[in-house]
């Protein structure tokens, strides 16, 4: 009956870690999504300008519950948005990436308005 109660302590505390981390995955890779959106749309719009790294770190700032040292990149393309985004903690390491194609219809829709 002494060692079931360990065991039992054990796979608890293993199953809130996992629910932590999965947790914190979503987390990250909302952000990631929002922020690589975020960046796709401001380079369609003249004049706005964005701090993408600024708005990852609001969206994440107070709602990571086990991870911790996070560091992000955003890189941007002529053709996309990255989003690359990692937390750590001892020797577990989480990282995300999110892709926004940057799409310009508009310039499609008057190719075609001129030819037909």
């Amino acid at each position: 009956m002494s060692y079931i109660i360990p065991l039992f302590l054990g796979l608890f505390v293993l199953i809130v870690h996992a629910v932590f981390y999965y947790h914190d995955k979503a987390v990250l890779n909302a952000a990631a999504s929002e922020t690589a959106v975020l960046g796709a749309q401001a380079v369609r719009r003249e004049g706005a300008e964005y701090d993408l790294e600024g708005f990852f770190r609001e969206r994440t700032d107070g709602r990571l519950i086990w991870m911790t040292g996070l560091s992000v990149d955003v890189s941007e393309t002529d053709r996309e948005i990255r989003v690359e985004a990692s937390a750590r903690r001892s020797i577990m390491e989480l990282s995300v990436c999110q892709k926004a194609r940057i799409v310009r219809p508009e310039e499609k829709l008057r190719m075609t308005a001129e030819v037909g």
